[in-house]
Protein backbone atom coordinates (compact mmCIF):
# COMPACT_ATOMS: atom_id res chain seq x y z
CA UNK A 1 0.00 0.00 0.00
CA UNK A 2 1.23 3.75 -0.83
CA UNK A 3 -0.37 6.87 -0.74
CA UNK A 4 0.36 10.08 -2.93
CA UNK A 5 -0.34 13.40 -1.47
CA UNK A 6 -0.31 16.61 -2.81
CA UNK A 7 1.22 17.90 0.22
CA UNK A 8 4.61 19.38 0.96
CA UNK A 9 7.31 16.93 2.63
CA UNK A 10 7.48 18.47 6.28
CA UNK A 11 3.45 18.65 6.98
CA UNK A 12 3.43 14.72 5.61
CA UNK A 13 6.41 13.78 7.83
CA UNK A 14 4.59 15.30 10.63
CA UNK A 15 1.05 13.80 10.06
CA UNK A 16 2.46 10.28 9.86
CA UNK A 17 4.15 10.50 12.85
CA UNK A 18 1.27 11.72 14.87
CA UNK A 19 -1.13 9.08 13.39
CA UNK A 20 1.45 6.54 13.29
CA UNK A 21 1.04 5.70 9.82
CA UNK A 22 3.68 2.99 8.96
CA UNK A 23 2.93 2.70 5.44
CA UNK A 24 4.44 5.03 2.64
CA UNK A 25 3.50 8.43 1.64
CA UNK A 26 4.79 9.62 -1.15
CA UNK A 27 4.78 13.38 -1.68
CA UNK A 28 3.06 15.12 -5.01
CA UNK A 29 3.77 18.95 -4.08
CA UNK A 30 3.59 20.13 -7.73
CA UNK A 31 0.68 17.86 -8.26
CA UNK A 32 1.61 16.00 -11.43
CA UNK A 33 0.62 12.72 -10.47
CA UNK A 34 -2.54 13.96 -8.88
CA UNK A 35 -2.89 15.70 -12.23
CA UNK A 36 -2.62 12.47 -14.04
CA UNK A 37 -4.73 10.50 -12.43
CA UNK A 38 -7.83 12.77 -13.03
CA UNK A 39 -8.63 13.63 -9.24
CA UNK A 40 -6.71 17.33 -8.82
CA UNK A 41 -9.55 20.21 -8.78
CA UNK A 42 -8.41 23.90 -8.63
CA UNK A 43 -11.59 25.25 -6.93
CA UNK A 44 -14.25 24.03 -4.69
CA UNK A 45 -16.64 25.11 -2.15
CA UNK A 46 -14.49 22.57 0.40
CA UNK A 47 -10.94 24.35 -0.58
CA UNK A 48 -8.66 24.88 -3.41
CA UNK A 49 -5.02 23.65 -5.07
CA UNK A 50 -5.62 20.25 -3.95
CA UNK A 51 -7.16 16.52 -4.98
CA UNK A 52 -10.16 14.72 -4.51
CA UNK A 53 -9.86 11.80 -2.28
CA UNK A 54 -9.15 8.97 -3.90
CA UNK A 55 -8.83 5.50 -4.11
CA UNK A 56 -7.16 3.33 -6.61
CA UNK A 57 -6.13 -0.55 -6.24
CA UNK A 58 -3.73 -1.17 -8.80
CA UNK A 59 -2.72 -4.84 -9.76
CA UNK A 60 1.19 -6.05 -10.32
CA UNK A 61 0.01 -6.10 -14.15
CA UNK A 62 -0.31 -2.05 -13.67
CA UNK A 63 -4.29 -2.75 -14.42
CA UNK A 64 -6.34 -0.34 -12.40
CA UNK A 65 -8.98 -2.89 -10.59
CA UNK A 66 -10.99 -0.80 -8.12
CA UNK A 67 -11.13 3.33 -8.33
CA UNK A 68 -12.92 5.47 -6.52
CA UNK A 69 -12.79 9.29 -6.70
CA UNK A 70 -14.71 11.48 -3.73
CA UNK A 71 -16.99 14.92 -5.26
CA UNK A 72 -15.79 16.23 -1.73
CA UNK A 73 -12.80 16.34 0.78
CA UNK A 74 -15.64 14.11 3.29
CA UNK A 75 -16.58 10.93 0.39
CA UNK A 76 -14.34 8.44 0.71
CA UNK A 77 -14.58 4.70 -0.78
CA UNK A 78 -16.17 2.16 1.74
CA UNK A 79 -13.50 0.22 3.31
CA UNK A 80 -15.40 -2.83 2.41
CA UNK A 81 -15.55 -2.25 -1.28
CA UNK A 82 -11.81 -1.76 -1.02
CA UNK A 83 -11.22 -4.66 1.36
CA UNK A 84 -13.46 -7.08 -1.62
CA UNK A 85 -10.80 -6.30 -4.35
CA UNK A 86 -8.41 -6.38 -2.31
CA UNK A 87 -9.17 -10.52 -1.73
CA UNK A 88 -10.51 -10.73 -4.94
CA UNK A 89 -6.79 -10.39 -6.38
CA UNK A 90 -5.25 -12.40 -3.48
CA UNK A 91 -7.52 -15.00 -4.71
CA UNK A 92 -6.86 -14.20 -8.11
CA UNK A 93 -2.71 -14.56 -7.17
CA UNK A 94 -3.36 -18.05 -5.13
CA UNK A 95 -5.00 -19.81 -8.11
CA UNK A 96 -2.01 -18.34 -10.83
CA UNK A 97 0.18 -20.25 -9.09
CA UNK A 98 -0.89 -23.17 -8.88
Amino acid sequence: MVSVVGQWPREVRRYAETHGITFPLLTDKDRGVIKDYGVYHWLGLDAYNIARPATFVIDRALIIRFMYIGSHQFDLAKHEDIIAVLKGLQDINTYSRS
